[in-house]
């Protein structure tokens, strides 16, 4: 390597760990700000914040490195513009393009890893940072008890208070649904006042309330439904009073170790390329055969409509019992055998049009998910591609500025790097949606800016005056005097 190559590749380094360091801090802080209320002021354990939060820092690497290489080599090549060296190196036969080689392996040795980084560490890291999130709500409830909201993170309790001080040791208007018996609203805990605490780090979670009632329904347990040939079973209702009650809720079968670990396993930011590929076709399958569902459905109702009103039963299918009245009204009487074929029919249109709205729905989710996963199975790629493309427009863009620091170079990489993240998040939306294809969705903003990259790239191979400031300088003054 020559001399030149390691100074080049020396002074990229530097800025690029910097610029990375600096966009994660960046992120972390907006990370912090949004679970301020959450985390600050709960009691927590600071080993159990720390955790949370490093897990998190590992997630921010899909957008803090794309900017890191954006920033740096605008950096880079904004200095050795500013200081003339730029001109040095043309001077001594050394075009652009054989000063940005070092930097461009460089930048290719980051995509390779920012691919495996992407498809290894970063999933687990989600995974993770969500079941530390997931352990923290369940072993710290008030961290994520809000008032005036129905609390479901403890499994078989739903809980809602009114009003919140002291990180939950003082409550009102407290509401405690007992779904334990698995045996519907049943128990049912309602108190003025209260408050609540942990203990044995989060095993026992105990609520002392005050002033309250107890509701309770004295189910059999057999389990039988509430209703029982069509009346309404009765059971004893029971309501006791109290001026002071403790309850003790055991978290500890709920936050075993094994039931934490299964969480997030499958959800696409938590999947490598090989477990996405399952998901996706195991999602693909399910989706046929929703499909294959609605169709036989669809076509048996018709074969019975077609054999109740005739072959046209799409057309006649809307009959209710409107028309039934409709001929009563006018005087004509039609035939029971007509008037039940008719009311059989009205039943199973109605039962199509219900069953059509549920396979709507139930297809719309599935294909929903099937796009977010087909779209993140991309961005596995699009992350590498993405830093090697912002790398081709700032180091381009750095030699036309020559400005270097922290000074212009990072308002145009902010500007520049908003612009791509906004166009990921409209393109991904949008193919998770089904508005666009997942191919199309998942890599618009490589798609926008790839031109803009191979228009520097190109005007740096063939040393055009495209990117000399003094020629743009030029070129304005002339329109200034022209309009004078």
């Amino acid at each position: 390597m020559k001399k030149i190559d390691r100074f080049i590749a020396k002074s990229y380094i530097g800025p690029l760990v910097l610029t990375f360091l600096i966009a994660t801090f960046i992120l972390l802080l907006q990370f912090i700000w949004r679970y301020m209320d959450e985390l600050v002021g709960k009691g927590l354990p600071l080993v159990d914040v720390a955790e949370f939060l490093w897990y998190a820092c590992w997630t921010f690497v899909p957008l803090s490195l794309p900017l890191a290489v954006l920033l740096s080599s605008l950096m880079l090549f904004g200095t050795l513009g500013e200081h003339y060296e730029l001109v040095a190196a043309k001077a001594a036969g050394l075009p652009l393009r054989r000063l940005m080689a070092p930097t461009m392996v460089m930048s290719v040795l980051i995509s390779a890893l920012a691919f495996y980084f992407t498809n290894n560490a970063v999933p687990q890291a989600y995974k993770l940072h969500r079941q530390k999130y997931h352990e923290i709500q369940t072993r710290r409830p008030a961290v994520s008890l809000q008032e005036g909201v129905y609390y479901y993170g403890i499994p078989d309790y739903v809980i809602r208070v009114g009003k919140k001080r002291d990180e939950g040791r003082y409550l009102e208007d407290v509401q405690i649904y007992d779904h334990s018996q698995h045996k519907g609203n049943c128990a049912v805990t309602m108190s003025k006042k209260g408050g609540m605490y942990t203990l044995e780090d989060g095993r026992y979670l105990i609520f002392n309330l005050f002033d309250g009632y107890t509701y309770g329904e004295d189910i059999a347990n057999n389990g039988q439904s509430s209703l029982t040939a069509g009346r309404q079973a009765q059971y004893p209702f029971t309501r006791i009073k109290f001026d002071t009650q403790t309850l003790i809720l055991d978290l500890s079968k709920y936050d075993s170790k094994q039931n934490t670990d299964n969480l997030y396993v499958k959800h696409q930011k938590a999947l490598a390329l090989k477990p996405l590929g399952k998901e996706i076709d195991t999602l693909r399958m399910r989706l046929q055969e929703r499909v294959g569902n609605l169709v036989s459905n669809i076509n048996s109702r018709n074969y019975f409509l077609s054999s109740l009103i005739g072959n046209d039963s799409a057309v006649r299918a809307s009959f209710n019992e409107s028309v039934v009245n409709d001929a009563k009204t006018d005087g004509y009487v039609l035939p029971e055998a007509t008037l039940r074929d008719v009311r059989e029919a009205a039943a199973l249109s109605g039962a199509l049009v219900d069953d059509m709205e549920y396979y709507e729905r139930d297809v719309s989710y599935l294909s929903e998910r099937l796009n977010a996963y087909r779209v993140e199975e991309h961005k596995k790629f699009s992350l590498s591609v993405g830093c090697l493309i912002l790398f081709f427009i700032g180091a381009p863009l750095g030699a036309l500025i020559r400005k270097g620091g922290m000074g212009m170079p990072v308002v145009v990489s902010v500007l520049l790097f908003v612009s791509y993240y906004v166009l990921s998040v409209i393109g991904e939306k949008a193919a998770i949606e089904g508005s666009l294809t997942c191919t199309l969705g998942a890599w618009l903003s490589t798609f926008v800016f790839l031109p803009f990259g191979l228009l520097l790239t190109l005007q740096v191979t063939v040393d055009a005056s495209f990117l000399d400031a003094d020629t743009w300088r030029v070129y304005w003054k002339k329109i200034f005097r022209n309009k004078r």
